[in-house]
């Protein structure tokens, strides 16, 4: 079928669907109206018409349009997001892991050491007690604490110990610190340190994935070559 037959093809179905409109009751009703109307009245009509068919052409891009900057729009917000969790995600791996707290008989043992280590006096050492924690971290997020009371201490000696209970443990840390002038010398000071072991959880445990089964063919190819070595 060459173009002259498509034009021809489509002029006649046109003509045939003219005169099916021409035909009905709701096109006849509309010609008398139109008829009947004053010449100013008639051209506002085609004006009216014109203007109608002309919106409803354009509205058909339109629409696309506002539904590719919707779908443009959407399209950004959700790269955006995906953007902010790759971020969070990078930053939590590069965060090191924190280990697990030692028990509280480990820490007692280790700021024993950490005393003697001082050269204190007898009377400087006050003596350690177990505490329930802290009142800034919750009781869920906390093994528990040590109370460390010492007397004495010049500001080199509060400094260093106070250094060195912090560095106990990543997961061992100092939540208070108090500090009084002696009553007999007030050139020293009473110091009660605080810590606090924290509860980490443990790391959890990725099963190992099963081997995959065997394929039939290969292990009885195998035992063929074995039969015949």
């Amino acid at each position: 079928m060459n173009l002259e037959d498509v034009k021809d093809r489509l002029s006649s179905e046109f003509r045939a669907t003219w005169d099916r409109i021409q035909e009905s009751g709701a096109y006849n009703q509309m010609r008398d109206r139109y008829e009947n109307m004053t010449p100013s009245m008639q051209k506002l009509t085609i004006y009216g018409g014109i203007a109608l068919a002309t919106l409803m052409v354009l509205s058909i891009p339109y629409g696309y349009f506002s539904g590719s900057s919707e779908a443009v729009g959407e399209f950004e917000g959700k790269r955006m997001t995906i953007r902010e969790l790759l971020k969070v995600s990078r930053e939590a791996s590069e965060v090191p892991a924190i280990p697990q707290a030692p028990s509280m008989d480990a820490i007692r043992g280790t700021v024993d050491n950490m005393i003697q280590a001082a050269h204190l006096l007898p009377e400087q050492i006050k003596g350690t007690q177990s505490t329930g924690g802290s009142g800034l971290i919750p009781t869920n997020l906390s093994e528990g604490g040590l109370q460390i009371s010492l007397a004495k201490l010049n500001l080199r000696q509060i400094v260093d110990l106070g250094y060195k209970f912090s560095n106990i443990s990543p997961s061992v840390k100092m939540a208070d610190m108090s500090m009084t002038a002696n009553r007999e010398d007030n050139r020293y000071f009473d110091v009660v340190y605080k810590l606090v072991a924290l509860a980490v959880p443990a790391p959890p445990v990725i099963a190992a994935e099963p081997e995959p089964p065997a394929k039939k063919g290969f292990n009885r190819g195998r035992a063929r070559s074995g039969a015949d070595e």
